[in-house]
């Protein structure tokens, strides 16, 4: 069994243009023929791996979605192809909309273990763990805080790729205006079944001091975890 978790925090430091160095590190990962998750760099950080039958993939993670990755994501899309209009339009209103606050969009899953020979998926995963949960976050050597939060998606079915579909910027997405394409699944509880299941939440985050020593604590059902991590510089 193994469990995933996405946390994605959106700093309020954004200014009244992207930062141009993080504009062309955008550019450079375009011109490399990289996939635009590249430009995520520091501001992701990978907490444990899955096996999904053929490959051993990162499935619990941590992505800061901060003024830099913004810049890179954008700078990416430009040299894409995307107008600069709509860049322009883009960085205007994730600033308008998170000047003021920090967000956080957090994913947490249970997962069932697969097969190495023949793909048979267990029934190891313990999706009732997700019922109760608890946040909390804190910059080292500072008092933990609490992060409320809301669920805005909760998927349960009976292959593990079936609640890994969505990324975190298509779920993002759906609900801010950060640039990607929404995911098309309407975002709402759907009918559980099977034991593979995942969660999507929106909390509000602290914001923390640029490349500080950091925890996350996740507090499940059935078990405790403290996740230490760096915030991202940019």
């Amino acid at each position: 069994m193994t469990s995933l978790t996405c946390f994605v925090a959106i700093s309020g430091n954004f200014g009244d243009a992207p930062i141009v160095a993080q504009l062309k590190e955008g550019k450079r990962i375009f011109e490399q023929g990289k996939g635009i998750d590249r430009t995520e760099q520091d501001a992701r950080i990978v907490v444990g791996k899955w096996f999904d039958g053929e490959h051993i993939q990162p499935v619990e993670e941590v992505i800061f979605v901060t003024p830099g990755l913004l810049s890179r994501w954008l700078g990416y899309q430009q040299y894409a192809g995307t107008p600069y209009d709509e860049i322009k339009s883009s960085w205007k209103q994730c600033s308008s909309q998170f000047s003021t606050k920090s967000i956080a969009l957090i994913r947490l899953a249970r997962l069932c273990t697969v097969d190495m020979v023949d793909g048979d998926v267990d029934n190891s995963a313990k999706p009732s763990a997700l019922d109760s949960i608890k946040i909390q976050m804190h910059q080292v050597n500072k008092p933990w805080q609490e992060i409320p939060f809301r669920t805005v998606q909760d998927i349960q079915r009976r292959r593990p790729e079936e609640v890994l579909k969505e990324t975190w910027d298509q779920i993002l997405a759906k609900f801010t205006a950060w640039p990607s394409k929404a995911t098309e699944n309407e975002l709402i509880p759907e009918i559980k079944w099977g034991l593979n299941r995942r969660i999507s939440l929106i909390a509000d985050a602290p914001t923390l001091d640029a490349g500080s020593k950091c925890e996350l604590k996740i507090i499940e059902k059935d078990r405790t975890r403290v996740i230490p991590f760096n915030y991202p510089k940019s």
